[in-house]
């Protein structure tokens, strides 16, 4: 419903406040929300601008390439010479993983990622293909030179395994 009153320029929208509504009793609750001074759009150093954004030439950028889960399966069966890159966190990976995989959380990133050879064929995944893609166009950015993103993640593994 904000949306749709933002969009249309209707009434007054809650920016910087978050209207909780509790079903079981019908009430409504505001909760003021601080601005992020981190924040690279919004925040006190904002450095992340509509011309940032549209700044790099679609020649400068280089698309990832992905697979899908059954095609990860084919290729580790077929005796996968590179490294299976796992960017999820530890709790996600101790519930579920795939056991040829070399863990590197993403939020230990990008120093984490300095020890990983740049000539090294990765594929990389997470829970369900967001967060490998993130990591994944980082590798490109910053001069790895073969990383494919495994679309559907761990979710997608699991659920063809009958998990």
């Amino acid at each position: 419903m904000e949306a749709i009153k933002l969009l249309a320029g209707l009434g007054k929208p809650p920016l910087g406040r978050l209207v909780h509504y509790h079903a079981l009793d019908s009430s409504f609750r505001e909760i003021k929300i601080k601005k992020d001074p981190h924040c690279p759009l919004c925040g006190d150093n904002p450095n992340l601008t509509e011309e940032s954004l549209t700044s790099s030439s679609e020649s400068e950028m280089t698309a990832l390439p992905e697979i899908s889960t059954l095609e990860l399966r084919e290729i580790l069966e077929e005796g996968f010479e590179g490294i299976l890159l796992d960017v999820r966190e530890l709790d996600e990976h101790s519930m579920a993983n795939i056991p040829s995989a070399k863990l590197v959380p993403l939020s230990g990133w990008p120093d984490a990622a300095t020890n990983l050879s740049k000539d090294t064929k990765y594929l990389v995944l997470c829970a369900a293909g967001m967060r490998s893609h993130r990591a994944g166009s980082w590798m490109l950015e910053n001069g790895f030179e073969d990383v494919t993103n495994v679309v559907g993640g761990m979710k997608q593994w699991l659920l063809e395994e009958g998990r």
